[in-house]
């Protein structure tokens, strides 16, 4: 009974997954696009894990062994799917090259169990092979899109906010621990699990893993700043036109210290120059080499350079706080972290150093 029981965990806990989605979807989600693609990944989980169940309890039949094959050369890009849809990135070929094995497993299937023998090794051997291929890639692109958006959020906000995409990297970092342990399982095959309650090992683990994607994709959002809009296509500037944008970016961040305020955007400062957000954005990353927040974050450091260097404060405490506020860092743990990054010390060995 308890062999049975922990065969059939892992399709349960999708089925409840698939079903949590379903509702949501139906009572009207805030970003249905995101719930369609977590749904369609769980049902295409508990397909998978549905056969598993049949397979282990000795109940396997062809249709059954088929939707195996298909659904377990979907999840994985299905999860990218869901990936790039959560950070609000285009779906591209990718997402169709990631789903042709599966497609081609539902063709070359029937005409391998028709001819059996070698034909039907040689189909196996391929769904191995893709879904090998599948997992490595859906894991390193799915931490390249996570780097993509962490780049947008910089080009659009002046302090850092990388801690919205904190659950989702735990989401991602989930799915590589159940990717290499599904490859592990796929490497030594299901008739190595078969009719021993070792099943249970894989079961249990795949289980949490699948409980914990789960648990955080319904608790995850990421806010409307991280869509990826097609920028217009920019006009041919003169070098005139170029040294005078970047003249009036220069002149309201350092004469009008834009760079205080501790939310600044980039379509703060494009307001406040006259400009697109595109070419302000544009010029900074061509002339500095460096993102919006990256930019921002020098006027921030040398204004927090400064008033550390003042030495009409009563305390060291006192100078670095009021260094800190002026200068436009929403918390202290950024200060500090981007004042080392810049210049090689922390506030307080600056100032120790260099106190007038």
């Amino acid at each position: 009974m308890l062999y049975y029981w922990i065969i059939s965990l892992p399709m349960m806990l999708c089925f409840f997954w698939a079903v949590f989605f379903i509702v949501r979807f139906l009572r009207g989600s805030d970003e249905p696009r995101i719930t369609v693609t977590i749904l369609i990944f769980y049902i295409a989980s508990t397909v998978l894990y549905t056969n598993h169940w049949l397979y282990f309890s000795d109940h396997q039949s062809i249709i059954g062994t088929y939707t195996y094959f298909i659904a377990n050369l979907s999840v994985y890009p299905i999860y990218y799917m869901y990936l790039r849809a959560l950070t609000r990135t285009k779906i591209n070929y990718e997402v169709l090259l990631l789903l042709l094995p599966a497609l081609a497993m539902a063709v070359l299937f029937p005409i391998a169990k028709h001819h059996g023998g070698e034909l039907m090794e040689g189909v196996s051997r391929f769904a191995r092979i893709c879904f090998a291929i599948q997992v490595i890639w859906v894991w390193w692109r799915g931490y390249r899109v996570l780097r993509e958006t962490r780049a947008r959020l910089d080009d659009i906000y002046s302090d850092d906010r990388s801690y919205l995409l904190h659950p989702t990297y735990l989401i991602q970092h989930l799915l590589g621990i159940t990717a290499a342990f599904s490859m592990c399982l796929n490497l030594l095959g299901r008739d190595f699990f078969a009719e021993s309650m070792m099943v249970s090992i894989p079961a249990i683990i795949m289980s949490a893993l699948l409980f914990g994607i789960g648990y955080v994709a319904a608790h995850t959002t990421l806010p409307q700043e991280t869509i990826h809009t097609e920028a217009p296509q920019a006009k041919e500037t003169t070098i005139e036109e170029t040294d005078a944008l970047m003249q009036a970016i220069t002149t309201v961040l350092r004469e009008q210290k834009l760079f205080a305020l501790p939310d600044l955007t980039i379509q703060d400062l494009a307001s406040a120059v006259h400009s697109n957000r595109t070419y302000v954005s544009q010029c900074i990353n061509r002339r500095t080499g460096l993102t919006f927040s990256q930019y921002v974050a020098r006027y921030r450091v040398e204004h927090a350079q400064q008033i550390l260097r003042d030495s009409c404060y009563g305390t060291d405490k006192e100078a670095i706080m009021d260094a800190m506020t002026s200068s436009g860092f929403s918390s202290d743990q950024t200060f500090y972290r981007v004042f080392k990054e810049i210049t090689g010390e922390t506030p307080l060995q600056y100032r120790h150093k260099n106190l007038q």
